[in-house]
């Protein structure tokens, strides 16, 4: 029979059982443990609305719903400080009061499934997350293990630009116009501005490579990091070394997905929510 070994008592905090206190030892701050608690103000289906969804009904199995037979609840946490039987998370998805029945450490070997997102990861993110949004053709889209993004527009940049350790001063730009569908760019550097909106979450981070086809034609694309928690219509720089023209929405670059060892804090600089 299951016993409960401790107790939710405050937001992302958990404190064992006197009785069990000898169990803590061998963990340590910054270790990533697996917590299992009893969801006991769940209830018991066998079948969900996943997220809330009232038009989709599944198998409870299937998806993550508390409402479940034996009410099981799961999550992998990051311990971030330890006082006494108190153990501090950086996250838990737990009401106070949940009793706790085990704790087990995250075994690298054992429990990692990839640190890169498939094409079907992505598939799942976005469907049930919003991780993208705006996107034209998911079905084309979607890459064996990225996401090809398309273009929105081009300007080109006018003036200079100002970089400090802590401020900027962008340089002006001038948008490129398109002829019909099709916009022509001679040698020279851009700014591309994207159609899909990237809802990054706190445990994802992503970069981006140029489309193979677009390196073919002589243009390669420039981009930084994609931060978790980072949220908005992104742009990238081309670098065209060989004329070309660009139709509107064509897939230019390729998003790759990297799940990061745990949540963090998310993005709050000066190009969130960029282009919404």
């Amino acid at each position: 029979m299951l016993k409960p070994i401790g107790y939710v008592v405050d937001e992302n905090t958990i404190e064992i059982l006197k009785e069990y206190e000898d169990g803590i030892d061998g963990l340590e701050e910054g270790m990533s443990i697996w917590i299992l608690y009893h969801l006991h103000k769940a209830k018991e289906l066998l079948k969900v609305h996943p997220h809330g969804d009232v038009r989709v009904v599944r198998g409870v199995f299937a998806t993550r719903s508390p409402n479940r037979p034996n009410r099981i609840g799961m999550i992998l946490a990051t311990i971030k400080k330890i006082e006494g039987r108190r153990i501090h998370l950086d996250y838990l998805d737990a009401f106070v009061g949940t009793p706790v029945i085990d704790i087990k450490p995250y075994v690298e070997i054992y429990d990692c499934v990839g640190f890169v997102l498939s094409g079907d990861q992505i598939r799942k993110r976005i469907e049930y997350d919003r991780l993208i949004e705006g996107y034209i053709d998911l079905d084309v889209q979607i890459q064996p293990n990225g996401f090809d993004c398309t273009l929105m527009k081009v300007s080109r940049l006018r003036g200079f630009g100002k970089i400090e350790f802590q401020s900027k001063e962008l340089p002006e730009v001038e948008e490129v116009p398109f002829d019909g569908d099709w916009v022509f760019l001679s040698r020279g550097f851009y700014r591309a501005y994207l159609n899909e909106r990237i809802n990054m979450p706190n445990d994802l981070i992503a970069i981006a490579r140029p489309r193979s086809t677009l390196v073919r034609c002589g243009v390669d694309v420039l981009t930084a990091v994609w931060d978790a928690g980072y949220v908005g219509r992104s742009e990238v720089g081309l670098v065209v070394h060989n004329d070309v023209w660009l139709r509107r929405n064509a897939r230019i670059v390729q998003l790759i997905f990297l799940k990061l060892s745990e949540r963090t804090k998310p993005y709050s600089g000066s190009y969130q929510f960029e282009n919404i």
